[in-house]
């Protein structure tokens, strides 16, 4: 029997092998929000049933249900995605930087790559029938295809440099292109532009909608906004502002008309606008509220059919109505601002966040429960001594302790006269160290019940400490903007060590003699003498470096902005890139052990690796054996 399995084994593996895909794939994998965090720049419906999103990290979403679920089709690729196109209910097209450009005619099941010929960033496209169809880039170029895009061809006839953001065709003659303070026109399918020309030098049209045969709007994005209209194809315009918009913080993103009445806008501030009067006046949809507006929320609006209208954007959120906007349902998606986490167990881990969050998990992530702790005051820290002692720190002085895992909490009282606590560390149940906006250290001997400021950073520039570590209960280090603090005698004195003008966010002690901190543009600072010199380490992830966790003097893993995650075996020296899931700013990075390890951070991104973060090899059947027979041995 034993022979039996292992030929039945060898066999299959002959059989399988000739014929499998084989692609690396991410090992970090969402836990919330689901199907993904990532963030959505685009949506299109093919009817009331069958949708598709695209976004940042290549990530491509789908429903068939009319978005009561949305499941995770994948990565498709490692570029962002700009805009996505169904052409029928199983054919879609998406597009996106670096000339990306990809095709899937059976739901999204597969996707074929088509090269259009340029490494522009492809911005918008539009297919006004089944074959025809069009795509704005970067650097003033157009592309058409007119054999549903397995070909693309350039138009050369913009006669424009400058960015083509948008475009809307009516039919495969009539469009409009949105670009830097102008609005281009067209009647012969792209031979032949108008430039109509509005708004200053740094103003672009963001979006434009070719409603019907004689109506077009241009969404002006400037200061003020505008929407421009006109009624006899660009021969005459008009604009209007958007009376609801808080002009000194919000811009609006995308408009998407019904009819030549009846249009919608999303703003960055987690706002939807309507207008019911052909754009003449805007108002605030007040049937939606956004959770938190610390993070950019909507990026696209797009109306489908008469009655049904979705809008997408960061922390994966999908909103939609199904009523012309009467009542708006968040359908997935989550926009929260993660700060910090921390775990106690391999089970067991809380996260702290913008406006009082405090989340907890038994269950390795899988699920998560707000503790309410009666206050908005933004979270930036969690740090546990043991399974039920931790302290959570952040703003306005905030600071709390728990003795039996977070289910109630103390406040504590620190000195006055410094305000938000930016960081914090222990070395035991008893000595605790705190680091503060405005450049103080403070110090405990009694598991945080009184503190004493032990230092105040003084000097040019910002004095705040960003982060603390210590290797032992003499030495320690902190990172602040433009310098390294370092003690030798348990905080009661710290030296200076200016960094050039690198900001430094996070420190950590590898070993009596190693010393690593990152900060913002990629810079990353290290001493192998205990503190004494340091030298830069650049060019490692290609962004801000946010947060850094080591496990020992070798192994560590950073993240940063863009959802960007890298690890090194050499105690710095070297980092390899993860490929990326998230694409917002991941706050802080946390490992259980070498092999378990979560990140969190903007838009509501919680993210888990269960193998150290590396790659790992995944096979996509292209062919399948239509039949199988077993022999004897």
């Amino acid at each position: 029997m034993r022979n039996i399995k292992i030929q039945i084994y060898i066999l299959f593996i002959v059989i399988i092998l000739p014929v499998i895909g084989v692609n690396a794939q991410s090992s970090w994998f969402w836990l919330q929000p689901l199907p993904t965090g990532a963030t959505l720049n685009s949506v299109d419906f093919w009817d009331r049933n069958t949708g598709y999103t695209c976004g940042k990290a290549g990530t491509v979403t789908k429903t068939t249900n009319g978005g009561l679920n949305w499941m995770l089709l994948g990565q498709i690729t490692v570029y962002e995605l700009r805009d996505i196109e169904c052409i029928d209910v199983n054919t879609c097209i998406v597009v996106g930087y670096n000339g990306f450009i990809s095709k899937t005619t059976n739901g999204g099941l597969n996707w074929n790559i088509i090269n259009p010929g340029v490494t522009s960033a492809l911005m918008d496209i539009d297919f006004p029938n089944s074959v025809t169809g069009y795509i704005s880039c970067t650097g003033g170029l157009l592309l058409k295809t007119t054999n549903s895009g397995i070909n693309w061809v350039q138009l050369s006839t913009i006669g424009v440099s400058s960015t083509l953001h948008s475009l809307s065709f009516k039919d495969v003659d009539n469009g409009v292109i949105g670009g830097l303070n102008s609005m281009f026109v067209t009647t012969d399918g792209g031979n032949n532009w108008i430039n109509y020309q509005y708004g200053t030098f740094f103003d672009y049209f963001g979006s434009v909608d070719y409603v019907t045969d004689s109506v077009i709007y241009g969404l002006l994005v400037a200061n003020p906004n505008k929407v421009y209209k006109t009624t006899n194809k660009g021969q005459s315009w008009q604009y209007f502002t958007m009376e609801f918009l808080d002009i000194t913080s919000e811009i609006p993103r995308t408009i998407s008309f019904k009819n030549k009445y009846t249009g919608y806008t999303v703003t960055n501030n987690g706002n939807i606008g309507k207008t019911t009067n052909g754009g003449i006046n805007w108002f605030k949809d007040t049937s939606f509220t956004a959770e938190n507006n610390d993070v950019q929320i909507f990026w696209k609006i797009k109306s489908f059919d008469t009655t049904s209208v979705c809008a997408v954007g960061s922390g994966g959120m999908i909103v939609k109505t199904s009523n012309s906007g009467e009542t708006w349902t968040k359908q997935v998606g989550n926009i929260k601002t993660y700060n910090d986490i921390y775990f106690t167990t391999i089970n067991t881990g809380y996260i702290v966040g913008e406006k009082g969050l405090l989340l907890k998990t038994t269950d390795s992530g899988l699920n998560w429960n707000r503790i309410e702790l009666g206050t908005t005051v933004g979270l930036n820290k969690v740090f546990f001594t043991t399974v039920n002692t931790g302290y959570i720190c952040g703003d306005t002085g905030l600071l709390k302790k728990t003795t039996n895992g977070g289910l109630n909490w103390i406040s504590l009282i620190t000195p006055a006269g410094d305000t938000n606590i930016l960081c914090m560390t222990f070395l035991d149940e008893n000595i605790g160290y705190l680091g503060m906006l405005f450049g103080s250290i403070l110090k405990s001997v009694d598991g945080g019940n009184t503190w004493e400021r032990i230092f105040t950073h003084t000097g040019t520039g910002n004095p705040s400490i960003q982060a603390i570590d210590f290797l032992n209960s003499s030495y320690g280090a902190a990172a602040a903007p433009n310098r390294i603090l370092l003690t030798s005698n348990s905080g009661m004195n710290w030296i200076a060590i200016n960094q050039g003008g690198n900001d430094l966010l996070t420190i950590h002690y590898l070993d009596s003699l190693n010393i690593i901190s990152g900060g913002y543009d990629d810079k990353i600072r290290k001493s192998t003498n205990g503190g004494f010199s340091w030298f830069s380490i650049n060019n490692q992830m290609g962004s801000d470096i946010i947060s850094m966790f080591f496990w020992d003097s070798n192994y560590g893993v950073m993240c940063g902005n863009s959802g960007k995650i890298a690890r090194t075996t050499n105690g710095g020296m070297n980092w390899i890139h993860q490929q990326v899931i998230a694409s917002e700013f991941l706050n802080t990075v946390f490992f259980i052990n070498p092999n378990t390890g979560f990140a969190t951070g903007q838009g509501g991104q919680i993210i888990k690796t269960t193998n150290g973060g590396l790659s790992f090899i995944n096979t996509t059947a292209n062919y399948l054996p239509t039949t199988h027979q077993l022999f004897q041995n």
